[in-house]
C-alpha cells in the first residue's frame, strides 16, 4: 500500500476537535462573556454615570472657560497692543506729522472697534492731544490743548463725520488742566511696559472705561505717553450674553477682589456710588462668586465645588491674558445644569449597544489585522515585483545598447539606467586617469533635469583622502557628504552645484585594481538593488578597461597643432601686461582688425582682508590660479592673457585670417580654468568667488605705448564677454552668447540661461557651458 493510501485517525480526530472548539465553544464563551458582561455594566452605571456627569462638567467648564478667556483676550488686545502699534508708529514720525499719524490711526480704530472709546497722547512738555466719540452717532472729536495769546488753556474742539469731514468745532476753557499730573501718564514712569489705570466713569454718557497706557522716546528725544480707553460696558454685555449651562454665569474681578465686569455692572457701580474701590465682591450680593474667590485665594487657579443653599455649585477661577494685568475670571453654574441630560436618556439601550459594539469592534479588529497584514504582504511582493520588473527593463535596456563597450561612444544608458532604478538625483561615472593622479567624469546624469554633462576632472591633490577611499574598494554610502572627511571636498566641488547631500560611492574594479568609481547623488538604496549597481559597476570596468587600451595606443594630439619645442625660444617680449606672450606678439606692430576672436573676460570677487597675515594668504592664492592660468594659456595656445583689477581677459585668434580653431582652444581652455579655479578654492576652503563669460566674432587691437609697448583689445565681442561675465547668476558658471553656443553645440553641452538686452543690438539669448561632449 503506498504511503499516500494511509489515514491517520489521530489526524482526522485532533480536526475535529478544532472544529467543535471554533463552532461551538467559542459562541457559547462569548455568550457568558455577554451576560457576564451585561451584569457588570448593570451593577456599575450608577457609579459611572456619577463620575461621567461630573469629568463632563468640568471639561464643559474648562471648555467654557478658555472661550471666555479667548474672547476676553481679544476683546483687551486692541487697545494693549495697540498702543504698541501706535506707539511705534508715532516714535519714529517726524514730530510735524506725529499728530497726522495720531489722528489717522485713532480715526481708523475708533470706527472699527466698538469697545475702544478714545486715545491720548502727551509729551513731557505737557502738549496733549485727544481723539474720542462724541455724543452724535458716527462723529468724532478730535482736541487738542493750546495755550492762548493770554496765557490761558483752553481744548480746542474739532468735529468729523465719518467721512473725515468737519461738521463743527468749539473751544472749551481747560482751567490748569496738565496731562502730566493725571494717573494714565504718571503711572507710565520710568517704565517702558504697558500699564493700566482703575476703572473710573464718565458721568456724561455712563461708560465705564479703563485706560492702558505706554511710554515711549520720540527721535527728537521727547517723552511721549500713547493712551487707550477701553470700555467694560461692552465687555460686560458679552458677560451677560454667554450662556453657561442654564443658570450660570461669568464675572471679571482683579487681585484685590473689585469687579472689572460682569452681570449688571451699572447697578453694581451706582450702588458703591461710582467708587471703583467700593465695587468688591459682597457675599450678600454674589455669594457663589464670594465663595469662589474664596477658593481661589486658598488653593488658587482651577474648578471647585462648593456648596450654597443645597445645591453643589462649580466655581471655576483662571487667569486671563497677560495685558489684563492680574485680572481673574471666575465662572459659576450648578452642577447638574450639565449633567441633567445623561439621566433622561434611556440608559439599557446604551449599555446594550455599548457593548455589541465592543464585541463587534474586537471581530472586526480581528479580521481587519488579518486582512492588513495580507494587504501589506501584497504590497511588499507587487513592489518587489515591480522593481524586479523595473531592473530587468533597465538590464535589458543596457543589453541592446549599440556599441556598449566601445569606449568612443558616450555611456549614457548606464548612469541614466542607474538614476531611474535607485531613485538617485544624479548618476555619474568616474574614471582615474595618469595612474590614479586625477580622475574624469565620462557621464553625468541628472534625473529631474533630464541632462548629461561630462568633461570634469579632479586631481588626487585636492581629493586626496575621497581618492584613498575609492581605491580601498569597498562600496560606502554618507547621508551627509558635507561633514564626512573622505567626501567633503568632492561634496564643494561636485555636488553643492545642485544642492544634494547624500552619496553612495561603488569603486570599479578592474584586472590591476581599481578603475574609478560610480557616483550616485541622493538615491535610494534599498538593498536588493546592490547587485544591480554591481553589475553595472562591471560593465563600466569593461569599458575603463578597453578605454585604457586605446588610450595606450594614441598619440596626444592637440587641437590645433602641437606645442611649441621645449627648447624653442620664447618670442619677442613686446607687451607689457600679459601673463603669458604667444609667438604672435612678435608680428604685432600697430592696430589691426581680427575677423575670428575668441574673448573669454573672468570675474572675481573682490577680495576683504583684515591683517597682514590674511594678504600674504590671498596673495600666495592668486599667484597659484596665475601660474596655472599660465599652464592652461601655454596648453592651448592662447595668444594672450591679460589681467586688469579683479578681471582676467583671455584672447585666441588674434590673427589677421580667420582662426577656425581659435573658439575650441579657448573653450577648453575655459573649461580646465574652472575646474583650476573651484579646485584651489576649495582646498583653500573658500566658495566659488568668480563668474566666466565667453563671446566670439571680430575685433580690433593692436600694441600701443612705447617701451613696452601694451596690447589691448576693441570691440563689441570683447563688450559682450564682459557683459557675460558680470551677468552670470551662478558663481563658477561660464556665461556665453548665442553665437558661441551656435558654433560649439556639436562639441559641447550647453543649458539655456534665457534672454538679454544689449543697447544698439536688442535682444539676445545666453548659454552656459557645461563640459564637453
Amino acid at each position: 500500500m503506498s504511503s499516500e493510501e494511509i489515514i491517520d485517525p489521530t489526524v482526522q480526530h485532533n480536526a475535529s476537535v478544532r472544529r467543535v472548539l471554533l463552532h461551538m465553544v467559542l459562541p457559547f464563551v462569548l455568550i457568558m462573556m455577554t451576560v457576564g458582561a451585561i451584569v457588570w455594566v448593570g451593577i456599575n452605571s450608577y457609579r459611572t454615570t456619577s463620575e461621567g456627569v461630573s469629568v463632563l462638567t468640568r471639561e464643559l467648564m474648562e471648555a467654557t472657560q478658555q472661550y471666555i478667556g479667548q474672547e476676553v483676550g481679544d476683546y483687551i488686545a486692541p487697545s494693549a497692543a495697540g498702543n504698541l502699534i501706535a506707539g511705534g508708529m508715532i516714535e519714529h514720525a517726524p514730530p510735524l506729522v506725529s499728530d497726522k499719524v495720531f489722528y489717522s490711526y485713532g480715526s481708523v480704530m475708533l470706527q472699527k472697534i466698538p469697545q475702544l472709546q478714545s486715545f491720548y497722547l502727551a509729551d513731557d512738555l505737557g502738549n496733549f492731544t485727544l481723539i474720542t466719540r462724541s455724543a452724535t452717532k458716527d462723529v468724532q472729536d478730535r482736541v487738542r490743548l493750546v495755550t492762548g495769546a493770554d496765557g490761558k488753556k483752553f481744548l480746542q474742539h474739532t468735529l468729523y463725520n465719518a467721512a473725515g469731514q468737519v461738521v463743527g468745532h468749539y473751544d472749551a476753557p481747560a482751567n490748569d488742566y496738565d496731562p502730566r499730573t493725571r494717573p494714565w501718564y504718571k503711572n507710565t514712569a520710568n517704565k517702558d511696559t504697558i500699564q493700566w489705570t482703575q476703572p473710573y466713569l464718565f458721568p456724561s454718557d455712563k461708560q465705564f472705561v479703563m485706560t492702558s497706557s505706554l511710554r515711549f522716546k520720540r527721535d527728537d528725544g521727547h517723552e511721549m505717553v500713547f493712551a487707550t480707553n477701553i470700555s467694560l460696558n461692552e465687555l460686560s454685555a458679552f458677560l451677560d450674553k454667554i450662556k453657561i449651562g442654564k443658570n450660570g454665569s461669568a464675572m471679571i474681578v482683579d487681585a484685590n477682589g473689585r469687579v472689572i465686569a460682569g452681570r449688571n455692572l451699572m447697578q453694581h457701580a451706582q450702588a458703591a456710588g461710582w467708587d471703583p474701590d467700593k465695587m468688591v465682591l459682597d457675599p450678600k450680593d454674589y455669594p457663589v462668586f464670594a465663595l469662589g474667590y474664596d477658593h481661589y485665594r486658598v488653593r488658587g487657579f482651577g474648578p471647585k465645588h462648593v456648596e450654597w443653599d443645597g445645591k453643589t455649585y462649580i466655581a471655576m477661577a483662571s487667569a486671563l491674558p497677560r495685558y489684563s494685568q492680574g485680572w481673574i475670571l471666575l465662572i459659576v453654574a450648578p452642577e447638574n445644569d450639565f449633567g441633567s441630560f445623561a439621566h433622561q436618556s434611556s440608559r439599557q439601550s446604551l449599555q446594550f449597544a455599548g457593548i455589541v459594539t465592543v464585541f463587534s469592534l474586537l471581530l472586526g479588529g480581528l479580521y481587519l489585522r488579518q486582512l492588513r497584514r495580507t494587504e501589506a504582504g501584497n504590497r511588499r511582493l507587487s513592489v518587489h515585483q515591480s522593481q524586479v520588473a523595473q531592473e530587468s527593463g533597465a538590464l535589458q535596456q543596457v543589453a541592446v545598447t549599440p556599441h556598449l563597450f566601445d569606449p568612443t561612444a558616450e555611456p549614457l544608458v548606464i548612469t541614466e539606467q542607474l538614476a531611474q532604478v535607485t531613485g538617485a538625483r544624479r548618476a555619474s561615472l568616474w574614471r582615474f586617469l595618469h595612474d590614479g593622479a586625477a580622475m574624469v567624469c565620462d557621464d553625468t546624469y541628472d534625473r529631474t533635469q533630464n541632462t548629461h554633462s561630462g568633461g570634469f576632472e579632479m586631481g588626487r591633490q585636492e581629493l586626496g583622502k575621497f581618492f584613498d577611499a575609492v581605491e580601498e574598494g569597498n562600496s560606502f554610502f554618507v547621508s551627509n557628504a558635507a561633514t564626512d572627511e573622505r567626501t567633503t571636498r568632492f561634496e564643494r566641488l561636485v555636488m553643492r552645484e545642485v544642492s544634494t547631500h547624500a552619496l553612495a560611492v561603488y569603486p570599479v574594479h578592474g584586472p590591476h585594481g581599481t578603475l574609478g568609481m560610480l557616483a550616485l547623488e541622493e538615491p535610494v538604496m534599498l538593498p536588493h538593488l546592490l547587485y544591480f549597481v554591481e553589475l553595472m559597476a562591471s560593465i563600466a570596468g569593461t569599458r575603463f578597461v578597453a578605454q585604457s587600451t586605446l588610450e595606450a595606443q594614441q598619440t596626444p594630439v592637440v587641437a590645433g597643432g602641437g606645442l611649441p619645442a621645449p627648447n624653442a625660444p620664447p618670442g619677442p617680449t613686446k607687451s607689457d601686461n600679459l601673463l603669458m606672450r604667444a609667438d604672435e606678439m612678435a608680428a604685432v606692430t600697430g592696430a589691426s582688425i581680427y575677423p575670428s576672436v575668441a574673448v573669454l573676460v573672468v570675474s572675481f570677487s573682490d577680495p576683504v582682508v583684515e591683517g597682514n597675515k590674511e594678504t600674504a594668504t590671498l596673495i600666495a592664492l592668486i599667484n597659484q590660479l596665475a601660474t596655472q592660468v599660465q599652464s592652461v594659456a601655454q596648453e592651448e595656445q592662447l595668444f594672450a592673457v591679460e589681467v586688469a583689477g579683479h578681471r582676467m581677459i583671455c584672447m585666441a585668434g588674434c590673427t589677421t585670417e580667420p582662426d577656425p580653431t581659435a573658439l575650441f582652444r579657448l573653450a577648453n581652455a575655459a573649461l580646465k580654468m574652472r575646474e583650476t579655479f573651484m579646485g584651489a578654492l576649495a582646498a583653500a576652503d573658500l566658495e566659488p568667488v568668480f563668474t566666466m563669460g565667453m563671446d566670439f566674432g571680430p575685433a580690433f587691437g593692436g600694441a600701443v605705448g612705447q617701451a613696452p609697448t601694451v596690447f589691448n583689445l576693441w570691440g563689441q565681442t570683447v563688450s559682450l564677454a564682459e557683459l557675460m561675465a558680470e551677468s552670470a547668476i551662478d558663481p563658477g558658471t561660464i556665461q556665453v552668447t548665442e553665437r558661441v553656443y551656435a558654433s560649439l553645440r556639436d562639441r559641447y553641452l550647453f543649458r539655456s540661461r534665457g534672454s538679454f538686452f544689449v543697447p544698439h543690438l536688442g535682444l539676445g539669448r545666453a548659454y552656459t557651458l557645461a563640459a564637453r561632449r
